[in-house]
């Protein structure tokens, strides 16, 4: 039975019925054996990768949803596979810990995503790369330049480049006396932090579709996001509400490229989302919504879980 850690967020914060996480350690521990890494116990020791693991049971039908053994400090090249799902912000504590996880990938183990390529791939950015059109977007740190964007588009969405979950965001009016203040809140108050500006799309009209791909697979239902009426953003987190739909054929060949590109890049699990005709992120750190689709086709986490099993049998060969 294979070995699986999981490097993820504290296990004791989390809400099972919500967190994509915590229902793929559910399927995955009926197939191998899981061991949960405790946050902040990650080294690299005289050309050691270590951390501190237990062991891990999840029954997401109780209230106390996990169950651990007793934590023993392990080297990681002993798994036979790491599972590297922490939410962003992708700061330099998170790019530390990629590092870290990038010199068992370059010594040969299998990572999941990989640590190199989240290192070298940004989520708001590949969003705007692959887009099956083009919405205008702008990315950087230049007040000037952004002011420019605004007056030429009116309306626009500014990003942080390394948050998730709606955290930052602004909608800017080129009339909105406060765009400046906006915009050094989506800069998180430093203004050498680069953004990305994209024009408003009417996110009330045409919803926020979220997309699972796995193992260069594209999922046939997405889920369709709506904001609350006082808000622009349709992130579940922020209270957004949605219903499952089947993922538009139109979209079906574009996205299966995007899903071949990002499987070649070590990208096995991924959530794109989708305004109207624009592709405006590709999640690769942590993205969610699996629960939510799970709950309409329970075996959905359970064929994930043998697709990642599959992936750890090729690595094997």
């Amino acid at each position: 039975m294979y070995k699986i850690a999981v490097l993820m967020d504290p296990i004791e914060n989390l809400d099972p019925s919500k967190d994509t996480t915590v229902c793929l350690i559910d399927s995955l521990q009926k197939f191998a054996k899981i061991f949960y890494i405790s946050p902040n116990t990650i080294s690299y020791k005289n050309n050691m990768a270590i951390a501190s693991l237990a062991g891990v049971k999840i029954n997401r039908k109780i209230s106390q949803f996990y169950k651990l053994s007793k934590f023993r400090e392990q080297n990681l090249d002993k798994m036979d596979v790491i599972l590297f799902r922490k939410d962003p912000p992708v700061n330099d504590a998170y790019l530390n810990i990629a590092h870290i996880l990038q010199r068992l990938e370059s010594a040969g183990q299998l990572i999941m995503n990989s640590p190199s390529s989240i290192m070298m791939m940004n989520e708001k950015i590949l969003g705007d790369c692959y887009s099956p059109n083009r919405l205008p977007s702008l990315i950087t740190n230049n007040y000037t330049n952004m002011k420019k964007f605004i007056k030429k588009y009116h309306d626009v969405v500014a990003k942080p480049l390394n948050m998730m979950a709606g955290k930052l965001i602004q909608k800017i009016n080129v009339n909105d006396r406060k765009f400046q203040s906006k915009l050094m809140l989506a800069q998180n108050k430093n203004k050498n932090n680069f953004i990305i500006l994209q024009k408003y799309l009417d996110i009330h009209k045409y919803g926020d579709m979220r997309i699972i791909i796995y193992n260069g697979k594209v999922y046939k239902r997405c889920l369709l996001r709506f904001p609350k009426k006082t808000d622009f953003r349709a992130n579940l987190a922020c209270g957004g509400k949605f219903f499952i739909k089947d993922v538009p054929k139109s979209l079906f060949e574009h996205l299966t490229i995007v899903s071949e590109i990002l499987l070649n890049n070590g990208i096995y699990f991924a959530g794109i989302d989708i305004i109207g005709k624009y592709m405006t992120e590709i999640n690769i750190t942590s993205p969610t919504g699996l629960v939510e689709l799970t709950n309409e086709n329970d075996q959905l986490s359970t064929e994930i879980a043998r697709e990642f099993i599959k992936v750890i049998d090729d690595h094997k060969k």
